[in-house]
């Protein structure tokens, strides 16, 4: 199981790396002309086969057996290395899995404790035009969540925080009421499109790949992928004046805000890529990209498949002796089994000698097979 689960985690670590690169690439290209909601959400694929590495199916088909056999006489110490690889796979899982926990408990505690803080020190708005516009927007929205709308002086801009009991918090500032709305709109698309969901999806991966530097890369890139998703989702179907005044905001806001660095699993009204934010909100929406989404999806869980080729062979052969088998395939006579305290003296005796080498003391119950065409050669089995 241990060997399996290492076996899993190294292979998606490879497919993952190399879909990463290339979506990093083709966001420099190809996936411009797409909409900034189809380049956050095709990360999602990723992610999902990240999260899901113990997953595999396999399709067996078998081959014609060839009517010629030519049995192997080599035994090896095979099983000696496999030991020493399993040995060696079961510390690196081990380490992996202490990190990996240490990690997600360290995460999820800083972020639990700074949540605690924020909400506990925050206070109700009492302003009835904010309010007004707030239940407004949830209606607009269709949100049905009860996401209570707050002041806090904890966070350095507007933000949405929480995934189950969720909150919209302010900061304690005059804001202009033709710019209220946009920040509300803003942190309320965030809950709608799941994004603080993501952000925790994105934290385990995180945890899971702690050694892999591109998932940091792809961490960063997505966090601002979201923003880009937000904004184009808050100016959908907007004039160009209404998108002009929503750029304003996001200055506004960031000249109001106090820079404290608290920023943890939280949707902020910030300046993150300011720049890129505000050019691209001037731009027409791309194409929505749901077919190629799709079509990437499926290329992409092709990778938990696995196909085993199978030739049907007259009696069980040990691995040792398979791992020595010509390239042109697998060949077998057909043989006699004998066990330990049956078999005949010589037989018994080169048993004896191949234990030895390997370490292993006779049993009675151990089978000895024995070609029928070539009656000195034999194998080790269980």
């Amino acid at each position: 199981m241990m060997n399996y689960l290492f076996d899993c985690l190294l292979k998606t670590t490879i497919i993952s790396s190399i879909s990463i690169c290339i979506l990093l690439l083709l966001k420099t290209s190809l996936f411009k002309i797409f909409s900034k909601k189809f380049n956050y959400y095709v990360w999602l694929i990723i992610i999902l086969r990240m999260m899901f590495f113990f997953f595999s199916y396999s399709i067996d088909f078998t081959k014609k057996a060839s009517k010629n056999y030519v049995f192997i006489d080599n035994i090896t110490k095979l099983d000696n290395k496999i030991n020493l690889s399993v040995d060696i796979s079961f510390l690196m899982l081990l380490i992996w899995i202490i990190i990996a926990i240490a990690s997600l408990s360290y995460t999820l505690t800083k972020y639990f404790k700074f949540k605690n803080l924020v909400i506990d020190t925050s206070f109700e708005v009492e302003d009835e035009y904010i309010n007004n516009i707030y239940q407004n927007l949830l209606v607009e929205l269709n949100i049905k969540k009860n996401i209570p709308l707050r002041y806090t002086d904890e966070l350095e801009s507007p933000a949405g925080i929480g995934l189950f009991k969720s909150y919209v918090l302010l900061l304690d500032l005059p804001y202009d009421r033709d710019k209220i709305y946009w920040i509300l709109k803003h942190e309320l698309i965030h809950f709608k499109n799941k994004d603080i969901l993501i952000k925790f999806l994105v934290e385990i991966i995180k945890s899971l790949y702690w050694f892999n530097p591109l998932v940091y890369v792809m961490s960063k890139k997505i966090a601002a992928d979201c923003e880009l998703c937000c904004d184009e989702s808050v100016m959908n179907n907007c004039s160009i004046k209404e998108k002009k005044l929503y750029g304003l905001t996001l200055l506004h806001s960031i000249e109001l805000a106090k820079f404290n660095d608290t920023e943890l699993l939280t949707t902020e009204f910030n300046k993150l890529d300011l720049e890129i934010r505000l050019e691209n909100i001037l731009k027409s929406k791309g194409k929505n990209g749901i077919v190629l989404l799709i079509l990437i999806s499926i290329i992409l869980s092709t990778s938990f498949l696995e196909i085993n080729a199978l030739e049907p062979i007259r009696n069980k052969i040990n691995s040792e002796n398979k791992a020595n088998a010509e390239n042109e395939g697998f060949k077998f006579d057909e043989t006699i089994d004998y066990t330990y305290a049956t078999a005949p003296e010589k037989y018994r005796k080169k048993y004896e000698e191949a234990c030895k080498k390997l370490g292993e003391t006779p049993r009675d119950s151990d089978i000895i097979e024995v070609s029928t065409k070539y009656e000195d050669n034999l194998i080790l089995t269980d």
